[in-house]
């Protein structure tokens, strides 16, 4: 199974259709960050970032559906790698984790997969959602 993701730097909003739902600093939030959007140098500095976020969100899911397939439980990969189990679980949720390379190549190995990592240079002509992250997996 080959996947190919490529992350789009398009802004969603959160926001309900109705503002009365929404707590007062949600709308707070949205406005301030709308009117930083609104400085291009903000928004480019924010879409490498959300794309950034991403991307470590969705190798930790293929890690974490390769985990799950292959029927390795957390506390097994836990100490495979010398960690504690809760904080396995936090990183494979991947809620908000960003993983240094030293821990993804710990947690990969551990699983019994190989991390294939590939430098090349960036095309002349880039796309409007051109991601300098690819994500292949074949497992």
């Amino acid at each position: 199974m080959n996947i190919y993701v490529m992350l789009s730097s398009e802004r969603k909003m959160t926001t309900p259709s109705d503002p009365a739902r929404t707590p007062v600093t949600g709308q707070a939030f949205d406005q301030f960050l709308d009117g930083q959007l609104a400085d291009p140098a903000f928004k480019a500095g924010f879409e490498k970032k959300l794309a950034k976020v991403k991307s470590i969100a969705e190798v930790l899911r293929l890690v974490e559906q390769a985990r799950e397939r292959d029927g390795i439980p957390k506390a097994e990969i836990a100490r495979r790698m010398r960690r504690r189990p809760e904080a396995i679980s936090r990183l494979l949720a991947g809620q908000g984790s960003n993983p240094t390379l030293d821990t993804l190549i710990d947690l990969i190995d551990a699983i019994g997969l190989e991390l294939d990592i590939q430098i090349k240079r960036q095309p002349r002509r880039r796309e409007s959602d051109y991601s300098p992250l690819k994500i292949r997996s074949t497992v």
